[in-house]
């Protein structure tokens, strides 16, 4: 099932500030951001929030928007012209939440691009948690950077909306990792890797909103597709007592 999810990418002070961003823009823009894993939040701690806005934003403003089928296309079309409206809608919202707005924010338009549904990738700098361009799912080439203080905040951040399905964080201390693996509450967690990618060959699903109990793929699969039977067989020929009969004690007189 296809529930929903606010996915983010968490970049520590100590991260390799250029990989996080190659994940961040592969994430968040690649498929037009119309992937349920895509990475629509950027929860960065505060010494580097500016600095990885930039880069995003520089990033974002290169890309080529064209068809999908041609190779040297970052960015293609969005699904159709309701989700294209969608997606324009957000950046109305985010601006008028206060959040600033760093790069795009506009529907691409002009020449060839007014043939299809085509929007600009969008980077938010200065978001604040509680906007609802940080809380609700948007499904199109947008991100929004929030600044925090430290990884307890950044955690707290990234479970602060109602899905879980997928998060990531970059850093270069194996005890804030594993820290950020056991706390952050969504169904699949990288560690200095963009928020997709793990789809096909590990368990795949998610928590809360995005959940239903259930995984599918990976090693998961043959439970999507199968039910479980249990079998006995007795071989012995003779009678095998249940549990619950009553076997006399060995302290019986």
């Amino acid at each position: 099932l296809e529930l929903g999810g606010k996915n983010a990418i968490i970049v520590m002070d100590d991260a390799d500030v250029d990989l996080a961003v190659e994940g961040i823009v592969w994430s968040a823009f690649g498929t037009s951001g119309q992937r349920c894993t895509a990475a629509s939040r950027v929860i960065a701690d505060r010494k580097v929030a500016d600095e990885v806005t930039q880069k995003i934003a520089d990033r974002a403003e290169a890309m080529r928007l064209g068809d999908g089928l041609d190779a040297s296309t970052d960015i293609g079309p969005v699904v159709s012209k309701s989700q294209l409206e969608r997606i324009q809608s957000y950046i109305v919202i985010g601006k008028e939440e206060g959040a600033e707005l760093a790069v795009g924010g506009r529907i691409a338009d002009w020449d060839d691009l007014s043939k299809g549904h085509f929007h600009q990738p969008t980077v938010f700098g200065n978001v604040k948690p509680d906007m609802r361009i940080a809380q609700e799912e948007i499904f199109g080439p947008v991100t929004a950077v929030i600044p925090v203080d430290g990884l307890d905040e950044a955690i707290r951040v990234a479970n602060n909306v109602k899905y879980g399905l997928s998060a990531s964080i970059y850093t270069q201390d194996v005890n804030r990792a594993f820290h950020a693996m056991q706390e952050l509450y969504t169904g699949i967690c990288y560690i200095n890797a963009g928020t997709i990618g793990a789809e096909i060959q590990l368990p795949f699903g998610g928590t809360k909103a995005t959940g239903n109990g259930h995984r599918e793929a990976g090693q998961a699969a043959m439970d999507v597709v199968t039910e479980w039977q249990a079998i006995y067989v007795d071989y012995s020929g003779r009678l095998q007592r249940a549990q619950i009969d009553e076997v006399p004690s060995a302290d019986a007189s």
